[in-house]
């Protein structure tokens, strides 16, 4: 169930009453983990150096169902936000809009945003890295959770031209530990992102941020030491462990 009370323009704050806490992401600017399932798949930090199926599946019995993915899918691929042409903001979606994917974040408030990304967007593949930190400035970085670049050129294909032809935009979901995180996970929307890539368009991004901070805890910092011990490199096991002792201490 979700409940939604509106308190600021363009941004929209709302309850997550029943949800199945397979999406979750704690942490805040200086460094956070997305757990799925209760699991650390990808960790993001600074250490001073510089899609939605499968998701669902992971939920298990009282998940959403496949005809509730497939119509948000197609929903995002068009949902008439429309941002303002001065500021790139748009007013954010009904939340009940986006609920097979809501359905998948703990319980608690949220606050959604919808606008366009700067023109700087960086974007992270961490399974080709284990784990990726910089100085990111006014950048606004995601972190890919699905394979990239997206393997169905077809579908990117399709985005692009709808992007250039000009028609409603197509919406990006990322997840962000803190309102002021310039970092967060990209959900739903890679062919979408690289579509808008190909297009040289600044994509439409609605992000999902806890209202009030998860902290990092020590039991999932020492799963995610576990589950990325194995890097491919000296230099990256070096950057991992750095970034995981940073995280600790921001946590301690």
């Amino acid at each position: 169930m979700i409940r939604q009370s509106r308190r600021l323009a363009r941004s929209v704050s709302f309850d997550v009453t029943d949800g199945h806490g397979v999406i979750e992401v704690t942490g805040g600017e200086s460094g956070s983990l997305l757990l799925l399932a209760g699991d650390p798949e990808f960790p993001e930090a600074n250490d001073g150096c510089g899609s939605m199926g499968w998701l669902a599946a992971r939920a298990g019995t009282g998940s959403p169902g496949l005809s509730d993915v497939k119509y948000l899918i197609e929903w995002l691929g068009a949902p008439g936000l429309v941002p303002d042409p001065r500021t790139g903001q748009a007013e954010p979606p009904d939340p009940e809009s986006l609920r097979p994917l809501l359905s998948l974040l703990p319980p608690g408030r949220y606050v959604m945003t919808a606008a366009l990304a700067p023109h700087h967007l960086r974007v992270v593949h961490p399974r080709a890295l284990q784990v990726r930190s910089w100085y990111a400035d006014e950048e606004l970085a995601l972190v890919t959770t699905d394979a990239w670049p997206p393997r169905d050129h077809g579908a990117v294909r399709r985005y692009r031209d709808s992007i250039r032809a000009g028609g409603d935009l197509p919406a990006l979901v990322a997840l962000f530990p803190t309102a002021e995180s310039r970092v967060g996970y990209l959900l739903d929307g890679h062919h979408k992102l690289a579509a808008y890539d190909q297009a040289e368009v600044r994509p439409l991004v609605i992000r999902l941020v806890p209202q009030v901070p998860r902290p990092l805890r020590l039991d999932d910092l020492d799963r995610a030491q576990a589950a990325f011990s194995d890097s491919p490199s000296r230099h990256q096991g070096d950057t991992l462990g750095r970034v995981l002792s940073s995280m600790r201490e921001e946590s301690a």
